[in-house]
């Protein structure tokens, strides 16, 4: 028999060993050496891990649904049915060296405030979800945040259809191979979505703040360059009569670099990606692509540093004697969270006695597509010297009991 959770709110403690356990057992999925994992998209080890979760769930008593993205979610009913879900989680899927905690700690987390209401035996007004994102990490498919686009509107059923991984498998093929295709365009309405994720930063660790209430989602602008020159023998090509795309992509390597510095501390601009269409040692190189990673939380600055990065590849490249093309691939808003959503993880935090600090994140994650559509907000935790998309990434299993404890508050703020 539940009782009503009324205010004022229950002093519950999460199960710290639970959760940390459920982590380890995750992370025995696509173990790679250096406690890393690699669970990409739809691969058979994403579905042995969605397979863990929905048992998890099951024994939990949660109802599972999965959507036409392959987005799960795992629904504990409410004792208003009139009432729309609040919902937390994030994704399972990894970076191909990624750690045990990007993604997988804000789901377990989810499962955990659940499940330590079904331990005290406490009833919700409103039903909760636990909910899995499908590719968030766009390691196999193109775009990231898949699932949570598809949800947010941003990607058509039509343009889900025509997505193909780098070996050439549709998604939805291999998402019905996998088992985890769901039949339903049907969105799932929320009242509202909360997301746990570590940092992936320093800022907390550095200032000892155990839980990050996350205001914000700074935007990002990918750009496609393709710098053409014109191949040539290394060895009869005098310096001077060269067209040299890599020695052209050089230059503006360390000119975008030296922009991002200039627009001040805020600003992100990097190149993780380069490749050229020859590779031989005595070959000048006539044809080289790169993409750049730009980021800031301010719309209309973010916006000029992408002006000024287009302008230093189109300018370096004819003074190098090459062109270059240009091209947006991905143009994400700065995102700004739920003023209501934010309150109730603050008064988690405050109410717990914890050290915390509002923050807004470098990052991208699902939490922002679904802000589109719902009121949301994120809680960080800490991570171990900032590392993410890494095998050393490290969560204390203090610090993840610490911001489930505050996602469990603030879920039952907002689901009374």
């Amino acid at each position: 028999m539940t009782k009503p959770a009324n205010d004022p709110l229950p002093p519950l403690q999460v199960n710290a060993d639970r959760l940390w356990a459920r982590h380890m057992d995750i992370a025995r999925i696509g173990a790679i050496a250096g406690n890393g994992s690699c669970r990409l998209a739809m691969t058979a080890e994403d579905a042995e891990a969605r397979a863990l979760l929905a048992s998890w769930c099951s024994d939990a008593g949660l109802d599972l649904h999965v959507d036409r993205a392959g987005n799960m979610f795992a629904i504990r009913p409410g004792s208003d049915p009139a009432r729309s879900i609040v919902a937390s989680g994030s994704h399972l899927d990894t970076q191909p060296h990624g750690g045990r905690f990007d993604g997988i700690s804000g789901v377990l987390a989810a499962l955990e405030a659940v499940e330590t209401l079904n331990d005290a035996g406490l009833e919700t007004t409103a039903p909760l979800a636990v909910v899995n994102w499908t590719n968030e990490e766009g390691v196999r498919y193109a775009p990231g945040l898949l699932g949570s686009a598809w949800y947010a509107g941003t990607l058509t059923d039509a343009a889900l259809s025509d997505i193909r991984a780098a070996d050439g498998m549709l998604f939805d093929d291999e998402a019905r191979l996998r088992g985890w295709l769901g039949d339903s365009s049907q969105k799932i309405p929320l009242a509202a979505f909360l997301e746990l994720h570590i940092e992936q930063g320093p800022v907390l660790e550095r200032e000892e703040k155990q839980v990050g209430v996350v205001t914000s989602v700074q935007g990002l602008t990918w750009l496609d360059v393709r710098v053409s020159g014109t191949d040539a023998h290394a060895g009869t090509t005098p310096l001077d009569h060269r067209q040299d795309a890599l020695l052209a992509v050089a230059r503006m390597l360390a000119a975008l670099n030296e922009a991002g510095l200039e627009c001040g501390p805020a600003a992100r601009v990097s190149v993780g990606r380069l490749k050229t269409a020859t590779d031989g040692p005595s070959t000048i190189v006539g044809e080289a692509a790169f993409v750049i990673d730009i980021r800031h939380p301010d719309a209309e600055k973010l916006a000029g540093l992408t002006a000024r990065c287009t302008a230093i590849c189109e300018t370096l490249a004819e003074q190098s004697g090459c062109t270059a093309t240009v091209a947006q691939r991905i143009s994400v808003s700065p995102t700004q969270f739920d003023a209501r959503c934010i309150r109730a993880l603050e008064a988690g935090a405050e109410r717990r006695g914890y050290a915390y600090r509002k923050i807004a994140s470098g990052a991208l994650h699902d939490a922002a597509n679904v802000a589109k559509v719902v009121p949301t907000a994120m809680v960080f935790v800490p991570c171990r010297d900032g590392i993410s998309h890494n095998v050393n990434e490290y969560a204390s299993p203090e610090d993840l009991a610490a911001g489930t404890n505050v996602l469990l508050d603030a879920l039952l703020d907002l689901a009374r």
